[in-house]
């Protein structure tokens, strides 16, 4: 599958996992994707620092039960290119069934 250069960055698989949770949510906290995703804190931090690069997610602290917690929240850019990602996914995938069709 050729990915424009923008959205090969999402299709890496723990970030598309990441985009995945904050697409359908918009807006979680830190430990939440952590333990869904089974991360560890270093790799969701690494990942998460790649896509707020990117301009598709921001980090913010917000006030919790247990005082301040960090949160991820998808931007309106990263709504556009995760669609992008998922139209393109989904070209790719009726291009193979087209080709499997005719063989």
């Amino acid at each position: 599958m050729n990915l424009p250069s923008d959205l090969e960055l999402i299709h890496q698989p723990t970030r598309l996992r990441i985009m995945g949770v904050l697409y359908k949510h918009r807006d979680v906290s830190y430990t939440r994707i952590r333990n869904h995703l089974d991360l560890t804190d270093g790799n969701l931090a690494s990942h998460a620092e790649k896509l707020e690069e990117a301009g598709y997610v921001e980090d913010r602290r917000a006030w919790a039960q247990n005082g301040f917690e960090t949160r991820y929240r998808i931007t309106k850019s990263g709504v556009t290119a995760f669609q992008l990602y998922l139209q393109e996914l989904s070209g790719f995938v009726d291009e193979h069934e087209t080709f499997h069709r005719s063989n």
